[in-house]
């Protein structure tokens, strides 16, 4: 019975070390001083006394830090799921004049992926390349005693987004817009306003929206 017994623990052991946590809530706080003075934070609410408000954006997946691959493996488009994680526009979008029936799908968006293989969403297919770091070493060849720092200039994969994921990838780029209006400091509410409402009226005027 004994046996029996530690060996069950031991499975039980097994199947929690191996189920790790797989998404987190992404909370953003913007908090106003009596003064006036606007900060936003991420790691912990306001302090006592004063305003606060809240944002959350959905749940991201977890993901220990990323490491440098030696090649780039095939990259396969993200399915439309990814991009509905992130909650779209709050606000209703404006009323739009176009009829229905001349309506058309939204401009092309692309779903891009770093070497990294960070996702994000791109409007250009083929993106200037970026520095990606490396790790330098000393003469014995030992990381620990790396001098200085090196990179390689690397390229962001982008494939075109159609049907279901672009009208996807359109609501989170408006959602997105609105999130940055909406918390902006005051000398960039307005350029960042008129934005987010040139984005809606263009998904408003969608076949996104049918």
């Amino acid at each position: 019975m004994r046996v029996l017994l530690a060996g069950l623990l031991g499975v039980c052991g097994w199947l929690l070390a191996t189920q790790a946590p797989h998404a987190q809530e992404t909370v953003f706080y913007r908090c106003t001083d009596a003064s006036g003075a606007v900060t936003m934070q991420n790691d912990k609410p306001c302090g006592p006394g004063m305003k606060q408000e809240i944002r959350r954006i959905g749940t991201v997946p977890t993901a220990p830090p990323p490491v440098r691959k030696e090649a780039p493996s095939t990259y396969v488009p993200p399915p439309a799921g990814m991009f509905e994680l992130v909650v779209g526009p709050q606000q209703a979008l404006p009323a739009s004049d176009v009829p229905k029936a001349e309506r058309k799908p939204p401009p092309t968006l692309y779903q891009c992926r770093t070497w990294d293989e960070d996702d994000y969403i791109g409007d250009i297919a083929e993106p200037e390349p970026r520095c990606a770091p490396l790790q330098t070493t000393d003469a014995n060849g030992d990381p620990s005693r790396g001098a200085g720092s090196a990179c390689e200039m690397v390229r962001d994969t982008c494939t075109e987004a159609s049907g279901e994921p672009l009208c996807a990838a359109w609501r989170l780029k408006v959602g997105e817009a609105e999130f940055r209006a909406k918390f902006a400091e005051d000398r960039t509410r307005a350029s960042l306003t008129a934005e987010y409402e040139r984005l809606a009226k263009i998904l408003a005027d969608s076949t996104c929206t049918l």
